[in-house]
């Protein structure tokens, strides 16, 4: 009361005589409720799949992953466990990772070519067919493509994305003209960031599809590039053609080929695996996500596949770590060991090279876990 007394006294001496500013109007309708958060993910299951049916080529993508999965697919066999909305999710996720990419490397006028079919086929072996993300290369001009995202009105997560990513490159090529690679972005979580860049190299089925374009193209070196989605860090791995690499491409279609052609179905997968790399247990991803996981494994789910496996694996790496630092064994240190020796009957000959490995590289044990 007193304030309004005041307001208008001096409106009255100031001659204030302007009306109080009022509300914006606007046209509100009125109808059925809708649910923005549903639009989006009702959107993603009409994702465009290819159609199930059998063939007799192997999908660039497929290299390296689960044998009986494939083989399944291969044949046209109907998938118990279709991509959820959480997958669908990933996917997309990938897609715009894959569309910010293609646009730094537009604007800096180095990408040539993107989502070109590529196949090869080796006498005797399956045909490989596959796109690659990006062909790129020639004079980058860094500048330019800092100056044409500014105006673009991104997002402020994908603007600072995209000037990491121009960052990165040209710390790695500076302004000469660069040699043209194959390019291939992948985007993953910050625990398989952190499992790549321990290992300072890109997964199997990563490095083989890369190589397949390079093979297919006569050219020798692309680039595996991950994107961590938490974060935007990237960390990017040569692949070279002629390498190791082209080893595992053959093993692996030397291995399918033959199931195919002699109609023999490949063994299921093991749930549990050794990294030999990092000399660690660690979940098996061909059972974790696939596509047949309740025909072939009777989980529902992967998270049922997971609460299984979680706390062996644990087990398994705590007792691995005690028997590679020299620690006392515990009674129950011994159980797991006897355990483990039914799945790896190997186990002391991996604590061994295990050993000699961390003389090298101490940190392939540094990771700290509760006592067993």
């Amino acid at each position: 009361m007193i304030a309004n007394s005041i307001i208008q006294k001096l409106k009255a001496v100031l001659g204030w005589t302007a009306q109080e500013p009022k509300p914006e109007t606007r046209v509100i309708h009125d109808g059925p409720s809708w649910d923005f958060a549903n639009v989006w993910n009702q959107s993603l299951e009409v994702r465009q799949e290819r159609k199930l049916e059998p063939r007799d080529h192997v999908w660039a993508s497929e290299i390296g992953g689960g044998m009986l999965d494939r083989y399944l697919k291969m044949n046209g066999v109907k998938p118990s466990n279709a991509p959820n909305n959480r997958s669908l999710r990933k996917f997309q996720a990938g897609d715009i990772w894959e569309w910010l990419c293609a646009l730094v490397l537009k604007r800096a006028g180095i990408l040539q070519e993107q989502q070109t079919k590529l196949s090869y086929q080796y006498p005797g072996l399956l045909r490989v067919s596959g796109k690659l993300d990006f062909l790129a290369g020639g004079q980058p001009d860094w500048r330019k493509a800092r100056k044409e995202l500014s105006f673009l009105g991104l997002p402020e997560m994908l603007q600072n994305a995209s000037l990491a990513i121009i960052d990165n490159l040209e710390s790695r090529f500076g302004d000469d003209v660069i040699k043209t690679i194959v390019l291939e972005i992948k985007s993953c979580s910050t625990f398989m960031y952190a499992k790549y860049e321990k290992s300072g190299q890109p997964g199997v089925n990563h490095r083989s599809q890369e190589f397949h374009y390079l093979k297919a193209l006569g050219m020798n070196e692309g680039h595996v590039v991950y994107v961590c989605r938490d974060d935007c860090m990237l960390l990017e791995f040569p692949v070279l053609n002629p390498s190791e690499v082209e080893n595992e491409y053959i093993a692996d279609l030397t291995e399918i080929t033959g199931y195919i052609l002699n109609k023999e179905r490949p063994r299921l997968e093991q749930e549990i695996l050794f990294d030999e790399k990092l000399f660690r247990f660690e979940k098996n991803w061909k059972i974790e996500y696939s596509n047949y996981l309740t025909m072939l494994y009777g989980f529902q789910t992967p998270m049922e596949y997971r609460e299984k496996v979680d706390k062996t694996i644990a087990s398994y790496n705590r007792t691995f770590k005690r028997c590679v630092v020299g620690d006392k064994m515990t009674k129950l240190n011994l159980e797991v060991i006897a355990l483990a020796k039914k799945r790896f009957p190997s186990w002391d000959e991996l604590v061994d090279r295990a050993k000699e490995a961390a003389k090298k590289n101490p940190t392939l044990i540094d990771v700290e876990e509760e006592a067993a």
